[in-house]
């Protein structure tokens, strides 16, 4: 006789699950997960920003408008220039250039009843460019500021020098 005996305590083999398509994503993810992870909450981005020197040496132009014959000598080279808003550093002068006739518009109606624009030079008053150097930090989605204050080619700028104070727009810089 054959008897098989078949215990019920003996367990039959399972079958061996395989490594397919979906496995391998889901891994995927979870690496990618950890990734990030360690990325947010690691503590060496946030030292790598703070020791990354985002210091640089910018000098750049103001035009003033409108200056008095008298005022132009009041703003000399070495001259400190401050923000007359914040009364933070702006830098220091560098040099006066650009000395001219300011200019005036008026308005007068021709013959045809329209109006025209007549433009003369005011020998009263001239425009000036002031270069001015500075120490500036640079942030990317900011631009450059100097104590906090942005400078940007275009922006407005209110200056206070020693003896003078105006404000005027930045025309260029560089770093």
């Amino acid at each position: 006789m054959n008897n098989v005996s078949h215990t019920p305590g003996k367990s039959q083999k399972k079958a061996k699950r395989k490594f397919n398509f979906i496995d391998f994503l889901v891994v995927l993810v979870i690496l990618a997960l950890i990734g990030i992870l360690i990325y947010v909450f690691s503590p060496w981005t946030h030292i790598e920003k703070i020791w990354s020197n985002s210091q640089t040496e910018l000098t750049y132009f103001v035009e003033i408008k409108d200056v008095n014959p008298e005022d132009i000598d009041l703003i000399k080279s070495g001259d400190s220039v401050l923000n007359s808003v914040t009364k933070n550093s702006f830098g220091t002068v560098s040099e006066v250039t650009n000395i001219e006739n300011a200019y005036v518009y008026d308005y007068v109606m021709n013959e045809d009843g329209k109006m025209t624009c007549v433009i003369s030079e005011n020998p009263k008053k001239y425009n000036i460019t002031v270069k001015i150097t500075a120490s500036a930090d640079y942030k990317e989605d900011v631009g450059y500021s100097v104590n906090g204050c942005r400078v940007a080619i275009g922006e407005i700028l209110n200056l206070r020098f020693p003896t003078y104070e105006c404000s005027g727009y930045c025309t260029q810089m560089y770093s």
